[in-house]
């Protein structure tokens, strides 16, 4: 493996608002790197792993809080576009240019299964995040949202109704609901029902193709972003538009949920990764990374985020013991 190293940076960022008035150091290090770029990164619900997909065909698992390199799964034939744990944080649900959605076993790196039925490459997967893990759901390029009994190795449904290429899913967290997002600048969210096939509602808002989508813990809110920079924050389970946030100067690729349901990581090929106040609006960290970043995720109380870049590296940002004020925890982390 090739593996890159960068001198650590110290920058400071700002987190006021409502969170705190004070001032947070956090330190920016490289702990280690894919062979091209970073397409997803995934924090398990422990705290204690985050995977990241790469270009380089493979996935990287690492320890956390130090960051150390615990193995490689290989065996996708394509890039692996996007990656999910299972709320139980046994099992890994991966998704290719291959067409393929693999499950992996976290323990021992070993391949588990590997679901056939896109007709194009898998751009989102996303374990439900209950106890039982039984089920995946995954979104292609040919425009379908697919759910997976992933022990059975079965199709359950397939989910059609969006009219352009779809770019990530996300399991609702109560386990009701799944959200898409597309090409086609919408959101629509099915309901989990095994007989259920039509669209519950479609979310229009967005004046750019959609890049992203998910939920938060209490499954409460539902954030989506796009590639104008926008990121949009919605109401569940009524589909309100609660805020509209012009984030980034460049497409917003990814976003993840902090546990207090409130706070909202964003990264962007800009070369920042921000936090926001979902609930104000207020930007509460501005972080240049100095490179583009394709992928995020944060530990529950935002100490610890984790981005993964256009030059294959794999950076955490730590707060400083320094910084003592968190966001409140309130639900499970994924």
């Amino acid at each position: 493996m090739k593996v890159f190293f960068a001198v650590a940076m110290i920058f400071i960022s700002y987190l006021g608002a409502v969170l705190s008035k004070e001032t947070y150091t956090y330190q920016m290090r490289t702990i280690g790197s894919h062979e091209d770029e970073v397409l997803g990164v995934f924090v398990n619900e422990a705290n204690t792993m985050v995977a990241t997909c790469s270009l380089d065909e493979t996935i990287k698992l690492w320890s956390l809080p130090d960051g150390r390199e615990i193995r490689t799964f290989r065996g996708h034939l394509g890039q692996v576009n996007n990656l999910s744990f299972s709320g139980n944080d046994l099992w890994l649900a991966s998704g290719s240019s291959d067409r393929t959605v693999r499950i992996w076993d976290i323990k021992t790196g070993e391949l588990l299964k590997v679901l056939r039925g896109h007709t194009d490459q898998v751009i989102g997967v996303y374990f439900s995040q209950d106890d039982s893990a039984r089920f995946v759901a995954s979104t292609s390029f040919d425009n379908t949202v697919k759910l997976w009994d992933w022990r059975e190795g079965v199709e359950v449904k397939t989910l059609r109704g969006h009219t352009g290429p779809i770019n990530n899913v996300a399991y609702s967290y109560d386990g009701k609901t799944i959200a898409s997002s597309s090409d086609d600048k919408t959101i629509k969210i099915w309901s989990t029902d095994l007989t259920s096939q039509e669209p519950l509602m479609t979310l229009v808002g967005h004046n750019a193709q959609v890049l992203s989508v998910l939920y938060s813990f209490d499954s409460k809110r539902l954030a989506s972003c796009d590639q104008s920079g926008e990121i949009i924050v919605w109401e569940m389970p009524s589909g309100k538009m609660l805020r509209r946030i012009k984030a980034h100067s460049e497409l917003v690729q990814d976003i993840s949920f902090a546990e207090d349901n409130r706070t909202l990581l964003s990264a962007s090929l800009d070369k920042y990764v921000k936090l926001w106040d979902t609930e104000t609006g207020a930007n509460l960290l501005s972080f240049n990374v100095g490179i583009e970043t394709w992928s995020c995720d944060l530990v529950s109380d935002a100490s610890i985020i984790i981005i993964g870049c256009a030059d294959g590296t794999v950076r955490f940002l730590t707060r400083t013991a320094s910084s003592q004020t968190q966001p409140q925890q309130k639900q499970k982390k994924r």
